[in-house]
């Protein structure tokens, strides 16, 4: 065979070049033929299967319109059903955070919760400092923490407190504004020409120094271990008649130094320099520091706050006062924004309505921005 092969190749070798051309065209015709014979021969085949394949659908009438109207979608079904979806699902979140948030609203609910009197209701300081009765003292916030000064005066005469007069504030938790009521209380004090002093008692999270921007290098703690004289850690602030005593370095022993005797001799030297004492202490809810420092009280504090104190925290209140442990306490409403400005709670520092027009610088309106930054400022 491969003899054979090799002498055909050799006699295409011999044969001229165009000779040579048309049998390598012949060569490819004839396997083209080859393959478009097999195409045809399927594409026949398949058509015979398909003419084979007959359908068992059969028309017997066409659609008719006989005047029934549509069959559905019932539109006004969807209607009715989606407006009773939109308004029922909303009402259905709004009731469910309703009932889920456990927290102080408004004067109502803390009436509701305690026979303890409410004296005052302030209002939200959109300010960065705290300082916010001495830079604004004709504002609104700082009419409320005058009628709190007016209240508390009857208090004490109620109680025949006579003297040097001495005042704890406290809260639940941190957060409630216990400082912020601490320092704008004395300041109106002051502002009536009244000698008065803020004592930091909150030894373990002191924030006074920030307040007055005045470094907490020495205080409460450095005259309750004899380090340093009373003197000494009295702090003058830039309003008249006020001054401040910090709290000092953070001890490891707070509520030990606090049941010393050596807290007794500052609160009666205290005494015999001011008309009034502002006792700035830590929360009830965290720490039993100011139990303990409800001894020297004549009257008490406890700072609420809109939104953010629970209602559980009355129920603990309300406990504390039952068994002696707060002695004489009223409650103060911190941060409250009226959503619905109407005034029902008159005389209490918010509400005044038209009737403040005149009387109360309003300021000017913050932006969101600047709202954000002075939060952030805050922190």
């Amino acid at each position: 065979v491969n003899a054979k092969i090799g002498q055909a190749e050799s006699t295409v070798k011999r044969l001229p070049e165009e000779q040579q051309e048309l049998v390598k065209i012949q060569r490819k015709y004839d396997l083209s033929d080859n393959i478009y014979t097999e195409f045809l021969k399927k594409r026949n085949e398949a058509e015979i299967v398909k003419a084979s394949n007959l359908s068992d659908v059969h028309f017997i009438d066409s659609a008719k319109d006989i005047g029934g109207g549509l069959v559905g979608p019932k539109t006004s079904v969807n209607y009715i059903l989606a407006l009773f979806l939109g308004i029922l699902v909303p009402l259905l979140f709004i009731f469910g955070i309703f009932f889920v948030n456990n927290s102080i609203q408004n004067a109502d609910d803390v009436s509701k919760l305690t026979q303890i009197p409410l004296i005052g209701v302030i209002g939200v300081n959109k300010d960065a400092v705290n300082l916010a009765v001495f830079d604004k003292p004709k504002s609104a916030l700082s009419e409320a923490f005058r009628a709190i000064r007016s209240s508390l005066q009857f208090l004490y005469k109620k109680q025949e407190v006579s003297g040097s007069k001495t005042l704890m504030i406290t809260s639940s938790i941190s957060g409630e504004g216990k400082t912020f009521c601490s320092i704008n209380i004395a300041t109106v004090f002051a502002l009536s020409e009244k000698k008065t002093v803020i004592v930091g008692l909150d030894l373990r999270k002191p924030r006074l120094s920030e307040e007055f921007d005045i470094k907490n290098e020495a205080g409460v703690v450095n005259y309750l271990i004899k380090q340093n004289s009373l003197d000494e850690i009295i702090n003058a602030t830039q309003i008249a008649n006020l001054d401040v005593i910090l709290s000092g370095p953070i001890p490891p022993n707070p509520s030990e130094l606090i049941l010393s005797d050596v807290m007794r001799e500052l609160i009666l030297e205290l005494k015999q320099k001011y008309d009034y004492i502002i006792l700035d202490t830590p929360p009830v809810g965290l720490v039993s520091d100011a139990l303990e420092l409800s001894q020297y009280a004549d009257v008490t504090l406890y700072i609420v706050r809109q939104n953010y104190t629970k209602k559980d925290m009355i129920t603990l209140l309300n406990t504390r006062v039952k068994r002696g442990e707060l002695t004489n306490a009223s409650i103060v409403l911190n941060g409250y924004e009226n959503k619905a400005k109407y005034g029902s709670a008159y005389g209490y520092g918010y509400g005044y309505g038209a009737y403040g027009n005149g009387y109360h610088d309003e300021g000017e309106k913050i932006s969101f921005w600047k709202t954000i930054l002075n939060k952030l400022n805050k922190k």
